[in-house]
């Protein structure tokens, strides 16, 4: 239990940076604000927010990912026993939602590219 408090307390330390990157900063993201590149989770406020409004079709727009990572980051937390029966199989399905996570990224990259799209983005 005081791994998943711990663990909770770490992602509310995170949104409060957001937080205050977006607001006082004007930064919408600040790996994109000093990269120019977005990072893996760019949207994933905007979405947790058009949840917050019951817009459903918007929050996936912004990140897909915002109905895969909050139930697995809660069930890692906060769990006895290993996800799926077997530390192997916890492995696997982690190693998915990331290998998933990564490739969505790509794919947004791919799209905002103006060499790729043909388009500027």
């Amino acid at each position: 239990m005081k791994k998943g408090i711990y663990g909770l307390l770490v992602l509310l330390v995170m949104a409060v940076a957001a937080y205050v990157s977006a607001s006082l900063l004007g930064w919408g993201c600040p790996v994109q604000h000093f990269t120019g590149i977005p990072c893996p989770g760019c949207g994933l406020s905007r979405a947790a927010f058009a949840l917050l409004r019951l817009d459903f079709w918007t929050a996936f727009r912004y990140h897909p990912m915002i109905y895969v990572l909050p139930p697995v980051v809660l069930l890692v937390l906060f769990r006895k026993k290993p996800l799926l029966g077997s530390q192997k199989r916890e492995r696997i399905f982690l190693w998915g939602v990331m290998a998933l996570w990564a490739g969505i990224w790509m794919v947004r990259l791919a799209i905002r590219d103006p060499l790729i799209c043909g388009t500027m983005a």
